[in-house]
């Protein structure tokens, strides 16, 4: 007996045709697989699109992540707020780096980071005490440097996500980062294209990261693009 399938929307399908195929040809019929003329065409295009400074292109958006906040500076036992409503490469790019993901929940009118309770965060934490142990888990982690000395956790670094292609709040987001010198990385794996106002996703906060997994909005099997304006 043959069972019933019900009929699958799929929620994304990559779209290849023919000039695409005969690109990765073009690619595959030279000595140049992984690196060459057409990462840096392909760089230089994204960088113009974006309108950023530099853009750099990687394996992956999770390596991209892990890169972004590597060049913050973010440390063992460091702080980084996001939101737990993201792939889980958003946090485990945090805790490559030994690092401790503190969540803030989200709107429940966007998916996206819920912006007063990040500015909440941002002060308790910032303020420290039994004003920060309401946002920290409940087993908290120990840290300690090379010396043994324990790490007091303290926040670093601020880690939006703009889900399924609508963009974070990104001014209210850069404003706190702002008020407590706190770098911003946008995680934009999901939102090339879109626009907050009139900026492109990604370009918002101090680094932006952007990925072309097959369900993304342009594919390259794997890979992932860094962006930023700063040196």
């Amino acid at each position: 007996m043959i069972k019933h399938i019900p009929p699958v929307v799929p929620m994304s399908s990559p779209d290849i045709n023919e000039e695409d195929r005969e690109a990765v040809r073009s690619v595959i019929n030279t000595t140049h697989l992984s690196m060459g003329p057409w990462v840096d065409r392909f760089e230089e295009s994204f960088r113009i699109k974006i309108g950023s400074k530099y853009a750099i292109a990687v394996n992956s958006g999770t390596a991209g992540l892990h890169l972004a906040i590597r060049a913050t500076g973010i440390q063992r036992g460091d702080i980084v707020l996001t939101t737990p409503f993201s792939f889980v490469a958003s946090t485990n790019a945090i805790l490559f780096e030994n690092a401790l993901p503190v969540y803030v929940d989200v709107d429940p009118m966007t998916g996206n980071m819920d912006v007063n309770q990040l500015a909440e965060a941002a002060r308790d934490l910032i303020t420290g005490g039994e004003a920060a142990r309401k946002w920290l888990p409940r087993k908290l982690p120990r840290y300690f440097d090379d010396g043994g000395n324990e790490i007091q956790p303290r926040l670093k670094a601020l880690l939006p996500i703009d889900v399924f292609g609508q963009p974070a709040d990104m001014n209210s987001i850069n404003s706190i980062g702002r008020k407590y010198n706190l770098p911003v990385i946008e995680d934009s794996c999901e939102a090339l294209g879109a626009l907050y106002k009139t900026t492109p996703a990604g370009k918002t906060g101090d680094i932006g990261v952007f990925a072309f997994y097959p369900n993304k909005q342009i594919t390259t099997g794997e890979g992932g693009m860094i962006v930023t304006d700063n040196d």
